[in-house]
């Protein structure tokens, strides 16, 4: 959860600083309800990783688990949305496509790991 998380928060970071960039290399049209979102989702992307880095450092299994799932879900919805988005195909939108695909992928594998008792050292 911790590289999603730096993800994340960078790509939120890059949303909030440069919309007009951040869409032309989605292949989006930038108009002001397109810079509008890119700054709404920056600031979602910034309050998940946040959310995403205390869950995978301080949540008991139970709650890792749900979050786990959670992020499964949000993983594959991202890649859907960004494989169907109107506007030019580019290389970043098939790499968002492609790394969105790989976190939910790692978050299937991994959640049965934690589920059958692995544990992470405590952190002090």
């Amino acid at each position: 959860m911790v590289v999603a998380a730096i993800v994340f928060f960078g790509v939120g970071c890059y949303a909030i600083a440069q919309p007009e960039a951040h869409l032309a290399q989605l292949g989006l049209a930038a108009n002001d309800q397109a810079v509008w979102t890119q700054l709404f989702m920056g600031v979602i992307l910034l309050g998940l990783a946040i959310h995403q880095t205390t869950t995978s450092r301080y949540a008991a299994d139970p709650a890792f688990r749900r979050a786990a799932l959670l992020s499964i879900l949000i993983h594959v919805a991202l890649a859907f949305v960004m494989y169907i988005a109107p506007g030019e195909t580019t290389r970043i939108r098939w790499s968002v496509i492609s790394v969105n695909g790989a976190f939910a992928f790692l978050y299937l594998v991994t959640l049965p790991i934690k589920s059958i008792g692995y544990h992470e050292e405590k952190v002090s």
